[in-house]
């Protein structure tokens, strides 16, 4: 193998591992852009902690600091396609002030990599 080709794929898994463990992406990235930052992260934390419990969950609730909320409701798991790590159905509704009553939902699977990590899965 290529010595110099090492360096390049530890920083790639680091950086991958990194990101899951402080995730500052929510899962629902397309309902939360017009978010502050600090609601992002505060949507994205809520996310992977409630995934992360592993249960069925149908009131998870969150609050940002600069006004947003939301609200997470996820299914049991259920296997992935490649049978690698599982998948599970992810509701998140998000709400801002001045969003007119118009809230922003994301309905969709996320599956677990074998790195731990969540991504949505191309539909």
């Amino acid at each position: 193998m290529n010595r110099s080709f090492i360096p390049l794929v530890a920083a790639i898994l680091l950086g991958t591992i990194a990101a899951h463990a402080n995730p500052k992406e929510p899962l629902a990235a397309r309902e939360t852009w017009s978010l502050s930052e600090r609601d992002r992260l505060a949507a994205a934390k809520a996310e992977f902690e409630a995934l992360d419990r592993d249960e069925v969950i149908n009131n998870f609730a969150w609050h940002g600091q600069d006004g947003a909320e939301g609200l997470l409701i996820i299914s049991g798991q259920f296997p992935s396609l490649y049978g690698m790590g599982g998948c599970r159905r992810l509701v998140h509704i998000v709400r801002h002030p001045g969003d007119g009553g118009v809230n922003a939902t994301f309905d969709g699977v996320v599956c677990r990599d074998w790195e731990g990590k969540w991504s949505v899965r191309e539909q």
